[in-house]
């Protein structure tokens, strides 16, 4: 196989998150050069060793991954005519397919601990988990101001919605969801609405 005159970051990374994924870290860097068709050498010369690919590989990119669903919420605020159940079942969404992708990098983070004890991507200050509970906190506050919402706690809502589709996805990977995705995420919005609704 001819090899590329130039490969991305990107693309190493990615190889990497599919080898490591598949594999756990018992894979080995030749196993994720070969998926990105370079010699182990070009790996080590981007990444310096296995463990820095690993955390390169692992980064949930949360932030870049949810802005498209708290973006529609925000808007939904501005939006009178909007349809706010509808909107959070296609929040719920949305964060349920988030969580699908999001949950096997999280779990094989936290098998590769920071010295503080949490994943390298955890570590900061103002992790990005805490930063979309923010954001999402933040489009509840306006919804609830424009009267999309009743006003209660809008970090709780926040909570609620993340929580409840983490939590589907986790018992999914158990084998054990509670019913299909489409029926619970109906299930999770009527709580929410039963809760919210203005």
């Amino acid at each position: 196989m001819a090899r590329p005159t130039h490969i991305r970051d990107e693309d190493l990374i990615s190889a990497a998150r599919e080898v490591f994924l598949s594999n756990g870290l018992q894979a080995t860097s030749a196993q994720v050069a070969e998926r990105a068709g370079v010699s182990e050498g070009t790996l080590f010369k981007r990444f310096g060793t296995k463990l820095e690919l690993f955390r390169a590989a692992m980064q949930p990119q949360l932030e870049e991954s949810a802005n498209q669903w708290v973006e529609r919420l925000e808007l939904a605020a501005k939006t009178p005519t909007t349809d706010m159940r509808s909107e959070l079942v296609v929040a719920c969404r949305s964060c349920l397919s988030f969580f699908e992708r999001l949950m096997p990098l999280m779990m094989m983070s936290w098998s590769n601990q920071h010295a503080c004890g949490l994943p390298e991507s955890l570590a900061g200050e103002n992790p990005p988990p805490v930063r979309l509970l923010r954001r999402l906190t933040t489009a509840y506050e306006a919804l609830m101001k424009e009267g999309r919402l009743r006003e209660a706690d809008p970090e709780m809502a926040a909570r609620m919605l993340l929580s409840g589709c983490q939590s589907y996805v986790f018992f999914s990977m158990l084998r054990a969801p509670l019913a299909s995705a489409d029926t619970y995420i109906d299930q999770l919005v009527d709580f929410m609405w039963s809760g919210l609704r203005p």
